[in-house]
């Protein structure tokens, strides 16, 4: 398996670890605040990071991989506040 290949399955695990932080904040289990904070905390170091690391090892001369991980840490920092007013406010 290529590391090109790796890299997407790990980022794909991150959006599958944010999936669940939501399903956490909506059910609120018992102990859900600190599995779902460790949860949103794991996509965005996988999601950003891996974004930032194919950005590093894998350049283009247009910068699309760069400008696509400032991208991604936009919306990470987006989704993860939508997540704490949605935990802190309750579902609906």
């Amino acid at each position: 398996m290529s590391p090109f290949v790796r890299l997407q399955l790990l980022l794909l695990l991150g959006n599958v670890a944010f999936i669940a932080a939501w399903a956490v904040a909506l059910t609120r289990p018992a102990g859900w605040q600190w599995i779902g904070v460790l949860l949103l905390a794991f996509f965005v170091v996988v999601r950003v990071g891996g974004m930032w690391l194919r950005a590093r090892k894998y350049p283009d001369e247009a910068g699309r991989s760069r400008k696509a991980a400032i991208l991604s840490t936009g919306v990470a920092v987006l989704a993860v506040a939508l997540w704490v007013y949605t935990a802190l406010r309750g579902p609906a």
